[in-house]
């Protein structure tokens, strides 16, 4: 983390009374509107865990789709698309894409509205994780799954916008920066993006998911649950990392022919300070903010991320059961991501630290960066050594990006 971004939050920590050092928590008992979407450094970084509620609900407030923005109209629960279900998505395919096969610039903010029905098509059969995984490094996964589990990443206004401005939605875009010899990229303190998976569930699982009804590729029609959510927002340089599961994933679970790939449950404690204040923290409940009796009262913070170590230099972990299956007890968010980079030819650091060929099992990279990655060691002369990569600042997305046609 910067120096001058500590700095700067102790000094405001120090100016401000000791009543008022609680925001998110005021946030919440205040009759301030909940919909608006948060952008709060302090929060992140002192409250983390209630910050993360705050986005929670900000962005899964039911959206105006067309403007693509929170109606106040509705309340939080209401059924129908939510915010960041409007936000551009980043698959290539979709109507509402943010890298165009083309490579061709994506256009305004509000070109290619969501349409109000889900098709298939707009989602990904995998995580870029799983695609990585499947690509003859590890044991492919099961392409049924596809039926069953999908998933979605999508961008904000301000993520969204940083991208085109910079032409970083194509190969060409992102290779000028290596060319150029730049270290790193930084979005804009507003960008957040948020990624989710989704499963099959039955009419009788709606009440208890947030839910959408998908024309699948053969035509026929399912109810696909909410099942995982990832925020992620740059609020502080190495960005603020928030996970989210439904409360059923927690058991593991054998395959089944809705569930062909089963469920491993949980194998990370749950670490919520905002709704679970007594130590261990781990009660996995909804916080007490008036939302309990909704939808959303089943899905459970699994644990945020503001850093590499903790204070004893120890890496810290955060995965979500769904779309780190495999590899979640070394699964580091912030790790994975400070990988996203962009090399010669359009070469990317891989996702994981090693390739065992024994378990033929993912092995996520966890602690901080090695900075030889990015740039080789110096002579000693004084002069930087050879540049291996510019950082794409932690958005994996802009590995989607194309080639201009």
């Amino acid at each position: 983390m910067k120096p001058q971004l500590i700095a700067t939050a102790a000094a405001l920590l120090m100016a401000m009374p000791a009543a008022a050092q609680t925001g998110c928590r005021d946030f919440f008992a205040s009759g301030a509107p909940r919909w608006e979407e948060p952008q709060d450094t302090i929060a992140a970084l002192i409250e983390p865990d209630c910050y993360a509620w705050q986005l929670f609900v900000a962005l899964n407030w039911p959206a105006v789709v067309d403007q693509k923005a929170p109606d106040s109209t509705k309340e939080f629960g209401d059924e129908g698309r939510v915010v960041w279900e409007t936000w551009r998505n980043v698959r290539n395919g979709a109507p509402d894409t943010v890298f165009k096969m083309d490579g061709s610039d994506p256009g305004d903010w509000l070109d290619g509205v969501v349409p109000d029905t889900r098709l298939f098509s707009e989602f990904d059969d995998q995580t870029l994780q799983q695609i990585v995984a499947s690509q003859g490094v590890f044991a492919s996964i099961d392409d049924i799954a596809a039926e069953f589990f999908v998933n979605e990443t999508r961008m904000s206004k301000a993520s969204y916008e940083f991208t085109r401005a910079n032409e970083l939605y194509n190969i060409e875009g992102q290779l000028a920066l290596f060319a150029a010899g730049t270290e790193k990229i930084d979005f804009p303190l507003e960008a957040k993006e948020v990624k989710a998976q989704w499963r099959v569930i039955e009419e009788a699982d709606k009440p208890r998911y947030h839910w959408t009804n998908v024309t699948r590729l053969d035509g026929t029609t399912a109810i696909y649950g909410l099942t995982a959510l990832h925020i992620t927002t740059k609020d502080i340089p190495n960005w603020f990392w928030a996970t989210f599961e439904h409360i059923d994933n927690r058991t593991p679970a054998a395959p089944t022919a809705e569930n062909p790939n089963g469920a491993e449950g949980w194998l990370l404690p749950s670490i919520d300070r905002f709704a679970c204040p007594t130590a261990p923290h781990d009660c996995e409940a909804p916080p007490s903010v008036g939302f309990e009796t909704t939808k959303w009262a089943n899905y459970v913070l699994r644990g945020t991320q503001i850093d590499f170590v903790d204070g004893r230099g120890n890496p810290t972990l955060l995965a979500n059961s769904q779309p780190e299956q495999g590899f979640q007890e070394t699964s580091s968010c912030i790790t994975c991501h400070a990988l996203a980079t962009v090399g010669a030819g359009g070469d990317r650091l891989p996702f994981f630290a090693t390739l065992p060929p024994a378990s033929r099992q993912p092995v996520g990279q966890v602690g901080a960066p090695n900075p030889d990655w990015f740039r080789a060691p110096g002579a000693g002369d004084g002069n930087e050594g050879t540049l291996h990569y510019t950082q794409l600042d932690f958005v994996w997305s802009l590995m989607r990006a194309q080639s201009k046609q």
